[in-house]
């Protein structure tokens, strides 16, 4: 089986997200081109959980979905303790809001885990940054 490299997707409703910052990860949306990847827990948006091959790469893209024209960016993405090699080369921006990494190898018997923050604009200007908290694993290597 060859490797895919991992796009994930995130859709944010910037309008309606501006009207009830309360709960904003009720107005924001993850997928990945993994027909596998899933929610752990479909009523916790920060539970997406992408699995990739290893040494593929991983995108990540945003885009407002209120019909508003609104330009959300993702401003930020930060693991949080990876395991040793999980990149080869970490999450940066590259220029239009859209980040990517190269993830490292996996030579343990289990799939390597790690937990990581988006950071992003909604695009509705004044409105503050937000954040979500989704996960990323590397995938064991076959026997």
């Amino acid at each position: 089986m060859g490797t895919q490299s991992v796009d994930v997707t995130i859709t944010v409703n910037a309008e309606l997200l501006h009207n009830d910052q309360s709960n904003p990860l009720k107005y924001v949306d993850f997928k990945d081109n993994i027909p596998t990847d899933h929610y752990d827990n479909p009523n916790d948006k920060s539970t997406f959980d992408s699995i990739a091959d290893p040494n593929t790469l991983v995108s990540w893209n945003i885009s407002d979905v209120s019909g508003r024209g609104h330009l959300a960016l993702i401003t930020n993405i930060e693991f949080k303790d990876p395991p040793d090699g999980f990149f080869e080369k970490p999450p940066y921006d590259v220029g239009d809001g859209s980040w990517v990494a190269l993830l490292g190898s996996n030579n343990t018997n289990h799939n390597l885990v790690a937990k990581y923050s988006i950071t992003f604009d909604s695009g509705y200007r004044g409105d503050p940054y937000f954040t979500i908290d989704p996960k990323l694993q590397i995938r064991r290597p076959s026997s």
